[in-house]
C-alpha cells in the first residue's frame, strides 16, 4: 500500500558507472546496501541590496549548485569492491586456488588415516594398497611417499588437488586445482595430525586497487523513495567519490563513511532501472579485524581508523545550469590513527627516530575470504599519552602514510572474494 510519507527502510540506492562524465546510463544499475546518505543538492541564495528602495529586504539572487554528501555503507564480502573501485578505479584481478595443510609431528603409526574430502587414506605397515601410503622410517620419507601417492592416485576426490612437502617441513601441501571458490568447500581431516582448517581456504578471486590513479570512474547513483503515493527517485549525475573512513573496533559490524561529489541532481517519478543487479550480502565483523606492523600482528590494539582521500578539485567553470564541470583528483592522502595499550616498546622506538612502519587494516572470514589496506610507509609522532586512573595506560599514534618507490603506491587494497570482476 503506498504511503503518505517517505521512511528511510524503504529507501533504495542504485548506482551505474557512466561512460561519460554526467550522463546518465539506462540500463546496467547495481542495488547496493546503504546504512544513510545525505547526498543531496543545495543552491543557496544570496543578497545585493541596491540603494534607494527602502529600508525592506529586496530579491534575493540564487547561487551556486552544489551536489555533495555522505553515504554509510557496511564494509561487507562484495559490495565493497564496487565502492573500491570508484575510489581508485579498476582492480587488477586474477583467480586464486583454494590450499590447506597437514602437519605431521612424529611419524604416523599403522592404522592412522588423513581424509580428503570424503576420502579416507590410510597409513600401513606392509605394502601399501588402494588409498594407502606405507609408512617409511623417518617422518619426511613418510610424507614424501604420500605426496607421491596421492598425486598418482586415481580416486576422482583425491586427484581435484596437487600434493607437495615444502624442503625441511613435515606437512603435507594441499592445492586445489581449479582456481576460483569452488575449492573452499574441499573438506581435509587427520586422526593424528594437525589440519591448517577443517577446509581448505583462500580460494576465490584477488582484486587489488593501488591509490594514485589519474583517472577514476564517475557514477550515476540513484536515492529512491519508491512506496510514496508519488514515488519520487533523485538521480545525481556525475558522482565521483572523494574519500572513504573506517573505524577498527572489538565489537559489531565493520561500517565505512563515503563523501560524494556529484556534478548535479534531476527528480523522476520513476526509477532508472526497474530489475538492477544485487549483491549478496555478508558483512565483515569486526571480532574478525586486524591491524598488523610488518605482517605481524600488533598487540594491545584498542582501537584505530583509516582515511583515505582523493582530494578532489570541484572545476568551476562559467555555466548557465550553475553546476560543476568535472571533479578531478589532486593529490592522494591517507591517514589515520592507533589506540594501543602503552607499554614503553611498542611502536615508541619508530615514533621517536622518525622511521616509516609498514601497517595493514583488515577484516577476514574464515574461508580466507579477505579484506585488507596496505600502507608499506607510515610515519609515526611521538605520542602523547596520559596516566588517569590506576586502570591501564594507553598511547594514541595519529599516523599518515607517503609513496613506497618500491611497491609504487602509497595504499593498496586488497579483496578476496568469489566475484569474478569489477571493471
Amino acid at each position: 500500500m503506498p504511503k503518505a510519507r517517505a521512511y528511510g527502510a524503504d529507501a533504495t540506492l542504485k548506482a551505474c558507472r557512466e561512460a561519460s562524465y554526467g550522463v546518465a546510463p539506462l540500463t546496467g544499475y547495481q542495488s547496493l546496501d546503504f546504512k544513510s546518505t545525505d547526498l543531496s543538492s543545495a543552491q543557496p541564495l544570496g543578497d545585493d541590496p541596491l540603494l534607494g528602495r527602502g529600508r525592506n529586504a529586496q530579491d534575493p539572487y540564487r547561487g551556486l549548485i552544489t551536489d555533495e554528501g555522505q553515504l554509510d555503507i557496511p564494509l561487507d564480502l562484495r559490495g565493497t569492491g564496487f565502492w573500491l573501485t570508484g575510489l581508485f578505479g579498476d582492480p587488477v584481478t586474477a583467480p586464486r586456488s583454494a590450499g590447506g595443510s597437514i602437519v605431521f609431528a612424529v611419524n604416523p603409526t599403522a592404522g592412522d588415516t588423513i581424509t580428503l574430502n570424503g576420502t579416507v587414506w590410510t597409513f600401513v605397515s606392509g605394502t601399501a594398497g588402494a588409498q594407502e601410503t606405507q609408512i617409511q622410517g623417518t617422518v619426511t620419507q613418510t610424507v614424501d611417499q604420500l605426496v607421491s601417492d596421492l598425486n598418482a592416485s586415481a580416486d576422482p576426490e583425491i586427484a581435484k588437488c596437487t600434493y607437495s612437502r615444502p624442503t625441511s617441513t613435515q606437512t603435507l601441501v594441499i592445492g586445489f586445482d581449479t582456481a576460483g571458490p569452488s575449492g573452499n568447500g574441499f573438506t581435509i581431516a587427520a586422526s593424528a595430525a594437525s589440519v591448517s582448517s577443517p577446509t581448505l581456504i583462500g580460494g576465490g578471486y584477488s582484486h587489488v586497487w593501488k591509490s594514485g590513479a589519474d583517472d577514476i570512474p564517475s557514477y550515476t547513483i540513484e536515492v529512491g523513495h519508491p512506496k510514496l503515493t508519488t514515488p519520487v527517485f533523485f538521480r545525481h549525475l556525475g558522482t565521483v567519490m572523494e574519500s572513504l573512513n573506517f573505524e577498527m573496533g572489538q565489537e559489531g559490524p565493520a561500517n565505512a563513511r563515503l563523501q560524494l561529489v556529484a556534478q548535479g541532481e534531476e527528480r523522476f517519478s520513476a526509477t532508472v532501472d526497474a530489475s538492477p543487479t544485487a549483491y549478496a550480502l555478508r558483512r565483515f565483523s569486526q571480532g574478525r579485524g586486524f591491524i598488523r606492523r610488518g605482517g605481524t600482528a600488533l598487540a594491545g590494539v584498542t582501537g584505530g581508523s583509516l582515511t583515505f582521500s582523493n582530494n578532489l578539485e570541484r572545476v568551476r567553470v562559467i555555466r548557465e545550469d550553475g553546476k560543476i564541470e568535472a571533479a578531478d583528483p589532486t593529490f592522494a592522502s591517507a591517514e589515520g590513527s592507533m589506540s594501543v595499550r602503552f607499554d614503553g616498546a611498542t611502536l615508541v622506538a619508530e615514533a621517536a627516530n622518525g622511521d616509516p612502519v609498514g601497517l595493514e587494516y583488515g577484516f577476514t572470514f574464515p574461508e580466507g575470504y579477505a579484506l585488507r589496506f596496505e600502507l608499506p610507509r607510515v610515519f609515526l609522532p611521538k605520542p602523547k599519552y596520559a596516566v588517569s586512573g590506576p586502570g591501564g595506560v594507553e598511547a594514541s599514534f595519529d599516523w599518515r602514510a607517503a609513496f613506497d618507490d618500491v611497491e609504487g603506491t602509497m595504499l593498496r587494497v586488497h579483496l578476496l572474494n568469489d566475484i569474478t570482476s569489477y571493471a
